[in-house]
Protein backbone atom coordinates (compact mmCIF):
# COMPACT_ATOMS: atom_id res chain seq x y z
CA UNK A 1 0.00 0.00 0.00
CA UNK A 2 1.17 3.67 -1.17
CA UNK A 3 0.30 6.65 1.06
CA UNK A 4 0.14 9.51 -1.05
CA UNK A 5 -0.31 13.30 -0.43
CA UNK A 6 0.41 16.51 -1.73
CA UNK A 7 -0.60 20.38 -0.24
CA UNK A 8 -1.91 23.68 -1.76
CA UNK A 9 -1.14 26.46 0.70
CA UNK A 10 -3.23 29.35 -0.32
CA UNK A 11 -3.33 32.92 -0.17
CA UNK A 12 -4.70 34.46 3.64
CA UNK A 13 -7.50 35.72 2.17
CA UNK A 14 -8.12 32.99 0.29
CA UNK A 15 -12.32 32.16 0.12
CA UNK A 16 -12.18 28.55 1.26
CA UNK A 17 -15.81 27.98 0.92
CA UNK A 18 -14.11 27.24 -2.85
CA UNK A 19 -12.71 24.56 -1.67
CA UNK A 20 -15.39 23.97 0.31
CA UNK A 21 -17.89 23.42 -2.24
CA UNK A 22 -15.43 21.68 -5.12
CA UNK A 23 -15.25 18.57 -2.16
CA UNK A 24 -18.97 18.81 -2.21
CA UNK A 25 -19.63 19.06 -5.85
CA UNK A 26 -16.53 16.44 -6.89
CA UNK A 27 -15.52 14.19 -3.41
CA UNK A 28 -18.07 11.48 -4.29
CA UNK A 29 -16.31 11.02 -7.66
CA UNK A 30 -13.54 9.29 -6.44
CA UNK A 31 -15.86 6.88 -4.35
CA UNK A 32 -15.02 3.33 -6.39
CA UNK A 33 -11.93 4.36 -8.30
CA UNK A 34 -10.22 0.80 -8.74
CA UNK A 35 -7.29 0.40 -5.99
CA UNK A 36 -7.87 3.37 -3.79
CA UNK A 37 -8.46 2.46 -0.17
CA UNK A 38 -9.35 5.61 0.80
CA UNK A 39 -8.96 9.82 -0.24
CA UNK A 40 -9.58 12.03 2.58
CA UNK A 41 -10.14 15.47 1.32
CA UNK A 42 -8.20 18.20 4.05
CA UNK A 43 -8.52 21.48 4.44
CA UNK A 44 -6.39 23.70 7.15
CA UNK A 45 -8.48 27.32 7.46
CA UNK A 46 -5.72 29.69 8.43
CA UNK A 47 -8.00 31.33 11.02
CA UNK A 48 -8.71 27.29 12.72
CA UNK A 49 -6.50 26.33 15.54
CA UNK A 50 -2.58 25.26 15.33
CA UNK A 51 -3.40 26.41 11.44
CA UNK A 52 -1.55 29.32 10.17
CA UNK A 53 -1.85 29.03 6.97
CA UNK A 54 -5.22 28.17 3.81
CA UNK A 55 -4.62 24.52 2.51
CA UNK A 56 -5.91 21.94 0.75
CA UNK A 57 -4.56 18.76 1.32
CA UNK A 58 -5.85 15.15 0.55
CA UNK A 59 -4.20 12.23 1.74
CA UNK A 60 -4.67 9.20 0.01
CA UNK A 61 -4.16 5.48 0.62
CA UNK A 62 -3.74 3.50 -3.01
CA UNK A 63 -3.10 -0.58 -3.21
CA UNK A 64 -0.61 0.12 -5.37
CA UNK A 65 1.42 2.15 -7.62
CA UNK A 66 -0.79 1.19 -11.12
CA UNK A 67 -4.14 2.26 -9.05
CA UNK A 68 -2.20 5.61 -8.17
CA UNK A 69 -0.62 5.69 -11.75
CA UNK A 70 -4.02 5.50 -13.17
CA UNK A 71 -5.58 8.59 -10.89
CA UNK A 72 -2.50 10.78 -11.57
CA UNK A 73 -2.98 10.15 -15.72
CA UNK A 74 -6.42 10.95 -15.04
CA UNK A 75 -8.45 13.83 -16.22
CA UNK A 76 -9.63 14.75 -12.80
CA UNK A 77 -5.69 14.73 -11.72
CA UNK A 78 -5.02 16.85 -14.96
CA UNK A 79 -8.21 19.11 -13.68
CA UNK A 80 -6.12 19.97 -10.40
CA UNK A 81 -3.25 21.08 -11.91
CA UNK A 82 -4.75 23.18 -14.03
CA UNK A 83 -6.91 24.69 -11.36
CA UNK A 84 -4.22 25.00 -8.50
CA UNK A 85 -0.60 23.96 -10.03
CA UNK A 86 1.78 21.67 -10.10
CA UNK A 87 2.15 20.13 -6.73
CA UNK A 88 4.99 17.96 -5.22
CA UNK A 89 3.69 14.24 -4.17
CA UNK A 90 5.08 12.90 -0.90
CA UNK A 91 4.75 9.23 -1.26
CA UNK A 92 5.27 6.44 2.00
CA UNK A 93 5.14 2.97 2.11
CA UNK A 94 2.45 1.98 4.59
CA UNK A 95 3.54 0.44 7.64
CA UNK A 96 0.09 0.08 9.27
CA UNK A 97 -3.23 1.33 8.16
CA UNK A 98 -7.14 2.02 10.09
CA UNK A 99 -10.09 1.17 9.39
CA UNK A 100 -11.78 2.96 6.41
CA UNK A 101 -14.58 3.55 9.21
CA UNK A 102 -12.44 5.17 11.43
CA UNK A 103 -11.03 7.45 8.87
CA UNK A 104 -14.83 8.40 7.98
CA UNK A 105 -15.76 8.92 11.76
CA UNK A 106 -12.89 11.30 12.16
CA UNK A 107 -13.35 15.03 12.14
CA UNK A 108 -9.42 16.02 11.97
CA UNK A 109 -6.43 14.35 10.84
CA UNK A 110 -3.35 15.47 12.56
CA UNK A 111 0.09 14.69 10.97
CA UNK A 112 3.55 14.10 12.11
CA UNK A 113 6.62 13.85 10.00
CA UNK A 114 10.08 12.62 12.04
CA UNK A 115 13.24 12.36 10.18
CA UNK A 116 14.47 8.64 10.72
CA UNK A 117 18.35 9.17 11.97
CA UNK A 118 20.89 7.02 10.12
CA UNK A 119 21.59 3.81 11.00
CA UNK A 120 18.36 3.00 12.90
CA UNK A 121 17.45 -0.06 14.00
CA UNK A 122 14.54 0.02 11.76
CA UNK A 123 12.64 -2.97 13.33
CA UNK A 124 12.46 -0.35 16.35
CA UNK A 125 10.41 1.83 14.92
CA UNK A 126 7.96 3.27 17.21
CA UNK A 127 4.30 3.63 15.62
CA UNK A 128 2.18 5.29 17.61
CA UNK A 129 -0.49 6.31 15.16
CA UNK A 130 -3.51 4.40 13.35
CA UNK A 131 -1.87 5.17 9.65
CA UNK A 132 2.04 5.12 9.54
CA UNK A 133 4.13 4.93 6.70
CA UNK A 134 7.75 5.81 5.78
CA UNK A 135 9.73 7.67 3.12
CA UNK A 136 12.98 5.70 2.55
CA UNK A 137 14.47 7.60 0.20
CA UNK A 138 14.23 10.98 2.30
CA UNK A 139 13.91 8.52 6.03
CA UNK A 140 11.08 9.88 7.02
CA UNK A 141 8.29 8.59 8.94
CA UNK A 142 4.94 9.24 8.51
CA UNK A 143 2.05 8.92 11.60
CA UNK A 144 -1.09 10.28 11.10
CA UNK A 145 -3.71 10.39 13.94
CA UNK A 146 -7.94 10.30 13.15
CA UNK A 147 -9.31 12.14 15.86
CA UNK A 148 -12.17 14.59 17.06
CA UNK A 149 -10.27 17.85 17.44
CA UNK A 150 -6.76 19.64 16.39
CA UNK A 151 -3.28 17.99 18.18
CA UNK A 152 -0.81 21.10 19.12
CA UNK A 153 2.43 20.77 17.95
CA UNK A 154 1.58 18.71 14.88
CA UNK A 155 -0.14 19.69 10.71
CA UNK A 156 -3.94 19.28 11.30
CA UNK A 157 -6.74 19.29 9.04
CA UNK A 158 -10.24 19.37 9.30
CA UNK A 159 -11.76 16.00 7.70
CA UNK A 160 -14.19 17.47 4.98
CA UNK A 161 -14.70 14.37 2.95
CA UNK A 162 -13.55 10.48 2.81
CA UNK A 163 -13.86 8.56 -0.45
CA UNK A 164 -13.51 4.97 -0.55
CA UNK A 165 -13.66 2.14 -2.43
CA UNK A 166 -16.34 0.33 -0.59
CA UNK A 167 -18.37 3.19 -1.11
CA UNK A 168 -19.95 2.84 2.63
Amino acid sequence: MIVMQYRFTLPADYDMTIIERRIAEHGAKLNGFPGLLFKAFLVARRDAAFSEENRYAPLYVWESAAAMTQFLQSPGFRRLTQDFGWPQIDTWLALRLPAVTEVKSAAWLSIARETIPAHSDLSALQLHAPLCGWDVSRWQLLQVDFVGAPQEGKENYRVAYVASEDMG
